[in-house]
């Protein structure tokens, strides 16, 4: 059965990598950055377009391009970029599963959040932070100096102070607790093991150039948080909370109840303390955007895991998976098959006008087999049955989007259409 679990895990992660551009509008500037350091050798400086682009450290631009670098005569340069990506929400499942104490209904119940979904197959640095911040609250709940100070780099660069500054944060607040009230005394050691990441990169950077530098760590972070940079985002402090309703489902009305019922254990006010301090500080930054708050994600499916609800808590969501997956996966095989035979409603034509639907043999395979896998998980009652068939559920959603549905989805959401219009513009005489 946990080999099963695995495949599901595995079919989630793997889905939607690969077979589609860059999409807007994220992935571009990100695909660029890798694209710059394979052609120039760049490694310092993330430049886009011949810019210096300095909004984010380069960790996670310099994972894509040595995935890129080692996969360009396999598959095309963004599809192996996008690996880097698959390489820390691995990471990030992992660590969540040992932050689970080992509960393998914390990474199932992590990767079910809707709000998860689409960023974990982005090619998007929050990834790379997600992994940080798992690895570090595994640190912190386990007393790992070293691990805590390798996860603090991680989170460093990838984006910013931010991660670390959660970290330590958390850090300082779990001495108030008994179980952690010696934790103390491991922070030399992790800061031993954060300096070269918070020290090398970022000298040479200063070197290079003083003014980047500043420009990086005042605005990008200080700015960033403080609102007066003007990057973007919405100035709203209750934005996380409100959006925590579908984002963190359908794992938070569970990590309520371990809140409600199992504060006793150390487990659960760990996670309920690193949830609560996340949530206070993304909350008081001036630019909020969800993707922002993707790391929340992690404590709420440690707490989630930890859950023993009463039956009329677990009936419902059980049922809802179970019907639910079924019922969008049904709807999706058959506006796909109405589609191939000329259906045109406005909604379709709107998001990709002039597209022309076609059976592809890889996609076709690939949806009959995750819908498989889905009734599988059905029929077998896996267990943990409910975190087991809401993954499934999200996933044959997922999955049939990401194969049928994904020639649509990039004609409508890939640069490509742009740029060809661009070129025929430049084409025709003045």
């Amino acid at each position: 059965m946990r080999v099963l679990l695995l495949v599901l895990l595995v079919a989630w992660l793997g889905l939607g990598l690969f077979g589609h551009d860059p999409w807007k509008p994220d992935e571009a500037y990100s695909f660029g950055l890798v694209y710059h350091i394979l052609e120039k050798g760049d490694w310092l400086v993330p430049t886009l377009a011949g810019e210096p682009f300095v909004e984010k450290p380069p960790l996670f631009y310099w994972t894509a391009a040595l995935f890129a670098k080692g996969l360009e005569d396999f598959v095309p340069l963004h599809d192996a970029a996008r690996l880097a990506s698959a390489f820390y929400v691995a990471l990030t499942l992992w660590f969540t599963y040992l932050l689970g104490r080992r509960n393998v209904a914390a990474p199932l119940f992590l990767a079910a959040c809707l709000g998860y979904l689409q960023h974990a197959h982005q090619l998007v640095t929050d990834n790379a932070l997600m992994a940080g911040m798992a690895i570090g609250l595994y640190a912190l709940l386990d007393v790992r100096p070293l691990l805590l100070g390798t996860a603090a780099g991680i989170a460093f660069l990838s984006k910013g102070l931010l991660g670390p500054g959660l970290l330590g944060l958390i850090a300082v607040v779990l001495v108030a607790f008994p179980e952690w009230r010696r934790s103390w005394r491991g922070w030399p050691l992790a800061l031993a093991a954060f300096a070269p990441w918070a020290l090398i990169w970022p000298v040479i950077f200063y070197i290079h150039s003083p003014a980047l530098f500043r420009e990086w760590f005042w605005v990008n972070n200080f700015g960033r948080f403080g609102g007066w940079a003007g990057l973007g985002g919405v100035a709203d402090h209750w934005h996380y909370a409100k959006a925590l309703a579908w984002f963190a489902f359908p794992a938070w009305p569970f990590a309520v109840w371990t809140a409600a019922t199992q504060l006793r254990t150390a487990e659960a006010r760990f996670n309920l303390v690193a949830f609560v301090i996340m949530l206070g500080v993304l909350s008081v930054a001036a630019s909020a955007r969800t993707i922002y708050g993707l790391p929340l994600l992690i404590p709420i499916a440690a707490l989630a895991a930890q859950a023993m609800p009463a039956r009329w808590l677990e009936w419902p969501f059980d049922k809802l998976a179970t019907w639910g997956g079924a019922a969008a996966g049904l709807a999706l095989w058959a506006l796909w098959g109405a589609f191939l035979a000329g259906w045109r409603p406005p909604w379709l034509e709107v998001h990709a006008p002039g597209f022309v639907p076609r059976i592809e043999p890889a996609f076709l395979v690939a949806a009959i087999l995750v819908t498989a896998l889905w009734a599988l998980t059905v029929i077998l009652k896996l267990e943990p049955r409910l975190p087991a068939r809401w993954l499934a559920a999200v996933t044959l959603v997922w999955g049939l989007a990401m194969t049928l549905w994904l020639p649509w989805l990039d004609y409508g959401k890939s640069y490509r259409g742009v740029i060809a219009d661009m070129q025929r513009s430049r084409a025709r005489p003045p």
